[in-house]
Parts: C-alpha cells; sequence; structure tokens
C-alpha cells in the first residue's frame, strides 16, 4: 500500500446527521359521533291567541283618505306603507303594471299578519290580494297599523 492514499484513523467521531422520523397521524380508534343541530324560529309567543283583523276588507268608507290614496296613488301608497313597516320603500311600491319586488305586496301582509297574531295564512294573504282587490287590503292594513299605533302615512 502506498503511503499517499492512507489516511491515519483520527480520534474524531465523523459528524453524522439524522433526519427525525415522519410524524404519524394519530391512529382514530372510535368514530366521532353525529352532530345534531336545531333551529327554533318563531313568529310570536306561544299560546298568544290569534286574532282577526280589526277591520273588514270591504272597510274603505270608514277611511276615505287611505282609499283614495290606495285607488288613485297605489304604488307611492303601498310604498309609505311599507316604510312605516321599517321596510324599504320599494317592497310596497310593487304596483300593479311596473313592481320593484315582485310579491312585495305579499310579503308585508304576511309579516304583518305574523307579528302580530293575526289569523290566515300565506294562501289567504295571496287569494286576498291578487284574486280580490290590492287596493282594499293594503287599506286593511292602513288601518291596522293605524289602530297598533304606527307612525301616520301622507
Amino acid at each position: 500500500m502506498s503511503k499517499e492514499n492512507y489516511y491515519p484513523p483520527s480520534s474524531q467521531q465523523p459528524n453524522v446527521s439524522y433526519q427525525p422520523a415522519a410524524l404519524q397521524n394519530p391512529i382514530i380508534i372510535q368514530q366521532p359521533g353525529p352532530v345534531v343541530m336545531t333551529t327554533a324560529v318563531t313568529s310570536q309567543v306561544i299560546g298568544a291567541p290569534m286574532r282577526g283583523w280589526s277591520s273588514g276588507l270591504c272597510d274603505c268608507c270608514s277611511d276615505m283618505k287611505s282609499c283614495m290614496c290606495a285607488f288613485c296613488f297605489g304604488s307611492f301608497y303601498y310604498a309609505s306603507i311599507s316604510t312605516r313597516m321599517g321596510e324599504n320603500c320599494c317592497v310596497g311600491c310593487s304596483g300593479y303594471s311596473y313592481g320593484c319586488v315582485p310579491g312585495g305586496h305579499l310579503a308585508m301582509r304576511a309579516k304583518f299578519r305574523a307579528s302580530h297574531g293575526i289569523q290566515g295564512s300565506i294562501c289567504d294573504d295571496h287569494y286576498v290580494m291578487n284574486c280580490l282587490c290590492l287596493p282594499c287590503a293594503m287599506c286593511q292594513l292602513s288601518r291596522e297599523m293605524d289602530k297598533l299605533g304606527y307612525s301616520p302615512n301622507c
């Protein structure tokens, strides 16, 4: 052996680096249980008796101002009722031939009826507003709002 390729052993240990072992995901022994979510939606106090409207659909003669406004200036009158309810005026201005919000009248009446415990259903509201007389229904809603102390319109 030649001495030029010979390296005497050194007293130092060579630097050896180790890579840490990859961490394994924990083993799940039991599957997680089902997630149960419950939501309760109420629109009025439970147990409160339902009542009827305080005036009839055709009691427009008892409030001629509302009657004239509804028949002559329908969209503007409906917009004023929606603002009295705290809604955007566009909800109420879905008048006969044009509309900002289709079904806005129906939504207004259903919301008002549900929040004040007035008997009826969405089908009743649809029939009254679309098949009978929309201006009469809006006048009835306005009279009910007057009775309950909502701010006046017009």
